[in-house]
């Protein structure tokens, strides 16, 4: 003999699992805004290890958040985060002499003209002069900051000799913001 499931059960039973998804749902953005914060701040010039002081966190455990956040491209390039000489532009070939503000990457650099215009072209409002184009779905080149390939984001600006996604776009964005306070 089948029991019969009670109908009042059930309906708090749904209930109890919408509000679970819910609240997962919260903790992930959560998570996901709290990773990209502490990116942010590494990101910015903090060394991981005054980061995990601060946040009560081990080092490990905060390299790890930066990594899963998307990585620090400041790695490869920290000895040399404020040597200007014979640095230029990737994007344009401005000197860092000649341009208001450089911002490395991994063996790439993009000045703060550049960062307005490629923006301008995925907003659509950039005036025609520019050697930068949204890459299409063909282009199978990689951001030549973080390294992942195209079709991880939502749109890459391809000039001659480098990349942008979308993503490192706004972090270089967030940089200049900040070397404005």
């Amino acid at each position: 003999m089948p029991y019969a499931i009670n109908d009042q059960l059930l309906n708090k039973a749904r209930a109890a699992a919408n509000r679970l998804a819910n609240a997962e749902g919260e903790v992930e953005a959560a998570r996901a805004e709290y990773h990209a914060v502490v990116r942010r701040i590494h990101l910015a010039g903090a060394p991981l290890r005054e980061i995990a002081q601060e946040l009560g966190l081990s080092h490990q455990r905060v390299q790890q958040i930066v990594d899963a956040a998307g990585g620090s491209w400041w790695k490869r390039v920290w000895r040399s985060r404020n040597a200007t000489r014979g640095l230029a532009c990737t994007f344009c070939g401005h000197s860092a002499e000649n341009v208001t503000r450089l911002i490395a990457g991994p063996k790439v650099f993009i000045c703060s003209s550049c960062v307005t215009m490629a923006e301008e072209i995925l907003n659509g409002t950039q005036t025609a002069g520019s050697s930068m184009i949204i890459a299409g779905a063909e282009t199978k080149g990689r951001c030549s900051f973080c390294g992942k390939p195209r079709m991880a984001h939502r749109a890459v600006v391809k000039a001659a000799s480098a990349n942008v996604c979308s993503e490192c776009l706004g972090v270089c964005r967030q940089i200049l913001r900040d070397s404005e306070q």
